[in-house]
């Protein structure tokens, strides 16, 4: 069974920190390649946000009994095999948790441009996310 508030309490974290990015949306390219603690403000919080996202696929996998995950990518096809989350949406998912790993794991070398682009074009995707779920947990 789902701990509806375990998830709830996540997707809000997730929630909270798409409101504290898109209170700086206007930043340019420019200002956020100048800024050190603005770029890793932005960084650090879709950081936070995707784990966010991961720990409620894997919670979800685990309490539904679904199939192990290979990767946290693999997590997301999951959810939509058993259409917890849209097609339309999946690759959005997948290509966070890689993001996430570039993040985590080669976190010097990660282009600016794919941060700031992250940044400008897919804070909708965590929104798309947290509606998904909501909407299949009736949260």
């Amino acid at each position: 069974m789902i701990d509806k508030i375990l998830v709830k309490n996540k997707l809000k974290k997730i929630e909270q920190y798409m409101e504290e990015l898109k209170n700086i949306k206007e930043l340019s390219f420019e200002e956020f390649q100048k800024n050190i603690v603005i770029k890793r403000f932005i960084e650090r919080n879709l950081e936070l946000a995707i784990q966010q996202m991961i720990d409620v696929c894997k919670h979800i996998v685990s309490r539904l009994n679904l199939r192990e995950p290979n990767s946290y990518a693999d997590c997301f096809e999951i959810l939509e095999e058993n259409r917890i989350v849209s097609e339309e949406n999946l690759e959005k998912y997948k290509n966070m948790a890689k993001f996430r790993n570039l993040l985590i794991h080669i976190y010097d070398t990660v282009s600016d441009k794919i941060v700031f682009k992250v940044f400008k074009d897919h804070l909708g995707d965590f929104d798309s996310f947290t509606e998904e779920i909501k909407k299949a947990f009736n949260l």
